[in-house]
């Protein structure tokens, strides 16, 4: 029997002037395989492949735009910068 083990990524959060930088390490997915959502100063990420399966829920230091969101995944490591609200 395989138990599906759910795995807490590092995350890192970049409080800067007009944005948020939040940084994850998820080694061993594929970029289509990683979804996130916003819920007020909530950000939660999911990614999964075979039995990988990673989940953060992230707290925000201050709001965020839902749109735009921009991101880049390479090498294990996903990048998503949120732009602050009002900002």
């Amino acid at each position: 029997p395989v138990v599906e083990e759910e795995r807490e990524p590092m995350v890192d959060v970049f409080d800067e002037k007009d944005h948020i930088l939040v940084v994850a390490e998820l080694p061993g997915v594929e970029e289509a395989n990683i979804k996130t959502e916003i819920k007020d100063d909530i950000l939660n990420i999911l990614a999964e492949k075979g039995d990988r399966k990673y989940k953060k829920e992230v707290l925000l230091p201050s709001k965020v735009e839902t749109e735009p969101i921009t991101s880049a995944y390479k090498n294990g490591i996903l990048e998503i910068k949120l732009k602050k609200q009002g900002k």
